[in-house]
């Protein structure tokens, strides 16, 4: 380091003692600076500059510090402290992990917010520190921060909404639902009634409503400053008011021998929710009321379609004794229908084979009352009796066993129908009676394909109507596959789907290894003997069954790999001192691996089963030191034998 002269020194210690007893000296004016929020030449931390001895001017902690939260950024406000030979005096801030050199921070300073720091979001916002300048270099002081502490960034300012999603006339109260600036104060006339949540939504009941139109106004506040507002409109309805429901007209046709539903439809003049009373259904003169109908939920139209209620609308149903009338009571619930809204009822009418009047109508009588209105009214439903025609239609086919079951209904005064179809390729007629109205029949030995069959109505002798079905047989999946049991010294099995009573035989070429006949479930299964090779056994399975062409399919058996032997090789010699010899290889996964000497019965050098992957090692007893074939011999899944040898020398 150098040193000052003394003359030089002398003059530099006067001019520090000066400044001394002028005292500390304010930050700069705006006049003084550059403006540019930075000036000429190297910013010292006097904490760790070697150079700070030849430091004239000297920062101090600042004073007056303050931070504001403002929408651009963090206002910082401090007065920085400084003494000695001071040419400038300014601020330096650290926020964020970013640095904001020789700032003017006497009026504030604006540090943007970063673009990782979320609104709503609280951090430490930093430090601030003094800087002051001698006629060489900017100097600050690391050891003397004064904490901006923590600040939460504000949220952007929405605009204010507000929407009447609901009113209750009786209560005379609405709740009001919006969206705001997250963290608002929603306010009616100044005093706030709720604030909005951290996603800037807001509701609201507004209570002691008038009948007739109310008009408010919600306004919004943020950080105690008026923001926007939006005026709303709320209608209280007379809540009293009488025909509030109407009985509609609508007509129905009903078929002998069955249960039919029939509705009755009302229209309300004004929206309602939960409404009290009960209604009376009769029913068409000649018919009457399927029992178990005590409740109903009844259903609203949806545009162009029905709907069902949410819960059931008509309770505690009373059937009289005759079954002609049905009563109800309207059920405590929220019915949530809207003004001119249809609604409905359907009751199932049951209407007898031999009922003689065809027209008439089904009756509902509605009655009572609901928040703010009356209702007394009759729906009306006309009805005429049609008697039903003669159908045909396929209920069920099995296709293994080739037969289906047909139904159908009958004119009302049918006594008997005769069924048609060919039965294995000859014409098969059956009778059968109608009851109440429906017929059925099961017909078999069809054949695969397009059955027809032909219906025909009578009462007594006389033909009333024909008509016919195709029943639809599809021939039977034929398939197969392969399977293994765990014990390896079990067949594979080869099983499948296929025609019932069937023929099925499965061949290597020409050569048939197994056959069976398929169960009247559709099912098969093979047990062929095993080939004793390895690899995979293509074979071919065919069926054949009566009235269709043989199926024939390809069935792959994958035995895996035969038997391998891979270490030592031909030719190792026998060692007298070491005759116990270590045989390895490979098999199929699972597979039992013996060892013997081929052409000595009874001979066994052990075994052992061959490893996931496949590996197997057997280490013989000891061999007489000769020349000798060891065989390895592996009974792999589904029973099949494969062999391997290496040739051992005695010399």
């Amino acid at each position: 380091m150098h040193e000052r002269p003394p003359i030089a020194a002398a003059l530099v210690a006067g001019l520090v003692a000066l400044a001394a007893l002028a005292g500390p000296v304010p930050a700069a004016s705006a006049a003084d600076q550059d403006g540019t929020g930075a000036e000429a030449g190297t910013v010292r931390d006097l904490a760790t500059d070697p150079e700070q001895s030849r430091q004239l001017a000297y920062p101090h902690l600042p004073t007056g510090v303050r931070v504001e939260a403002k929408q651009s950024g963090l206002v910082v406000t401090a007065n920085p402290v400084c003494t000695g030979l001071v040419w400038g005096c300014k601020s330096i801030i650290h926020s964020s992990g970013r640095v904001f050199d020789l700032v003017d921070t006497t009026n504030g300073y604006t540090v943007p917010w970063p673009s990782d720091w979320r609104e709503g979001e609280s951090r430490d916002a930093g430090a601030v520190y003094s800087a002051a300048k001698d006629w060489v270099s900017w100097w600050w002081n690391s050891r003397q921060p004064a904490a901006l502490g923590s600040v939460t960034r504000p949220y952007s300012a929405r605009s204010l909404t507000a929407t009447v999603v609901s009113k209750d006339d009786a209560a005379r109260t609405a709740r009001v639902t919006g969206t705001a600036t997250p963290k608002a104060s929603i306010r009616i006339g100044g005093s706030e009634v709720t604030t909005a949540d951290q996603s800037g939504n807001w509701s609201y009941t507004v209570t002691g409503l008038s009948v007739g139109a109310n008009s408010r106004t919600f306004q919004q506040y943020i950080d105690g400053s008026y923001k926007d507002q939006k005026a709303l409109s709320v209608t209280i309805v007379d809540p009293v008011q009488p025909d509030q429901i109407t009985g509609d007209r609508g007509s129905a046709t009903l078929e002998r021998g069955k249960a039919t539903t029939v509705y009755s439809t009302y229209t309300p003049k004004r929206a309602f929710t939960t409404p009290s009373g009960r209604v009376e259904f009769t029913a068409p003169t000649g018919t009457t009321f399927a029992p178990g109908q005590d409740s109903q939920r009844g259903e609203y139209r949806s545009g162009s379609s029905w709907r069902s209620f949410g819960g059931d609308s008509l309770v505690n149903g009373s059937r009289s004794s005759d079954g002609r009338t049905y009563t109800f009571d309207l059920g405590q619930r929220n019915w949530d229908v809207a003004q001119d809204q249809e609604f409905r009822f359907g009751l199932r009418v049951e209407t007898p084979v031999d009922v003689t009047t065809t027209t008439s109508s089904m009756t509902g009588h509605l009655s009572g009352s609901f928040t703010g209105g009356t209702f007394d009214t009759t729906a009306t439903t006309d009805t005429t009796v049609a008697d039903q025609p003669l159908t045909a239609r396929v209920a069920e086919v099995d296709t293994a066993r080739r037969t289906a079951t047909v139904e159908g209904t009958a004119p009302g005064v049918t006594t008997g129908i005769t069924i048609t179809w060919e039965r294995n390729s000859q014409e098969t007629t059956q009778r059968v009676e109608p009851s109440d109205g429906t017929w059925t029949v099961d017909v078999d030995g069809l054949r695969a394909g397009t059955n027809t069959v032909q219906v025909e109505a009578f009462a007594g002798q006389q033909s009333l109507a024909r008509t016919s079905v195709d029943v639809q047989v599809d021939a039977p999946t034929f398939d197969a596959s392969v399977t293994f049991a765990d014990d390896v010294t079990e067949r594979a099995t080869v099983s499948g789907h296929g025609v019932a009573g069937a023929r099925v035989v499965l061949r290597d070429g020409s050569t048939e290894v197994g056959s069976t006949t398929v169960g009247q479930d559709g099912t098969w299964t093979v047990r062929p003997a095993a080939p004793d090779r390895g690899g995979v056994w293509s074979l071919t399975a065919t069926q054949t069954a009566s009235g269709q062409p043989p199926q024939s399919i390809g069935v792959e058996v994958d035995y895996g790999a035969a038997v391998r032997i891979t270490s030592p090789g031909d030719g190792f010699v026998v060692s007298p001192v070491f005759p116990s010899v270590r045989i390895s290889g490979v098999a199929v996964p699972g597979a039992v691996v013996r060892l013997a000497e081929r052409g000595v019965p009874g001979s066994d050098l052990g075994s052992v089963t061959a490893g996931a992957d496949g590996q197997w090692a057997v280490s013989t007893p000891p061999l007489p030191v000769r020349d000798q074939v060891i065989e390895a011999i592996a009974t792999g899944r589904g029973a099949n034998t494969t062999t391997a040898t290496v040739s051992l020398s005695g010399s």
